[in-house]
């Protein structure tokens, strides 16, 4: 019986977060309330209490879940699988694709940062937004040294450098894409401006 209650009590967690996404995906932030959640979930603001501690403490929650769902936390980038910059592009792609799809990370992504009027209140998802953009800095940066180091990259390549602008490229794509989404495919693009965009880097091998 135990067992049985652990289960609904994690399907009533699955169930409030999927409603948080279509609500926040929706209205955004600052217009949702818990009261919103519940409704859409089926549950009582109660069971939303049990489970997280406010509307922020659910917003993060269902930032993390996302996150994980999609592979896109720095921590997904298998860094000794990426032996040359064929593999990098590839996993930029790959992650470019989600916005392709327009799956739940590419959509929470736009809301997050194109449609949420920041606040104090939301300060903590700023922190945590740039904790992520560092992590993922020092995760490219790891990457480039492990290229450079095969001979992948040239020899006097600064690998902070590179990771930054691969960064910058890489958001500065989406940035523009998410403008006009009909103007061009964006993995399709991507493909052939990170052939450029790689040449200047490439080393000997």
């Amino acid at each position: 019986m135990a067992r049985r209650t652990r289960q609904e009590a994690e399907q009533t967690r699955q169930d409030i977060l999927r409603a948080a996404f279509d609500i926040f995906s929706r209205k955004g932030f600052m217009r949702t309330t818990l009261s919103n959640v519940a409704s859409a979930a089926g549950v009582t603001r109660g069971a939303i209490y049990w489970h997280f501690k406010d509307k922020l403490d659910l917003f993060l929650a269902l930032a993390e879940e996302i996150e994980a769902a999609a592979a896109v936390r720095p921590d997904d980038l298998e860094k000794l699988l990426v032996q040359s910059l064929d593999d990098l592009k590839r996993e930029v792609l790959n992650f470019l694709a989600h916005f392709e799809k327009n799956d739940r990370y590419a959509i929470f992504y736009e809301m997050v940062n194109h449609n949420t009027e920041y606040t104090e209140e939301l300060e903590p998802v700023r922190t945590r937004q740039r904790e992520v953009q560092r992590e993922f800095l020092r995760t490219v940066e790891e990457v480039f040294g492990q290229l450079r180091s095969r001979g992948a990259v040239r020899t006097d390549l600064d690998p902070s450098h590179a990771a930054l602008s691969l960064i910058a490229f890489v958001v500065g794509l989406i940035d523009i894409w998410l403008s006009d989404r009909q103007s061009f495919c964006i993995t399709e693009v991507a493909s052939v401006l990170m052939d450029d965009f790689f040449r200047g880097m490439r080393g000997t091998d």
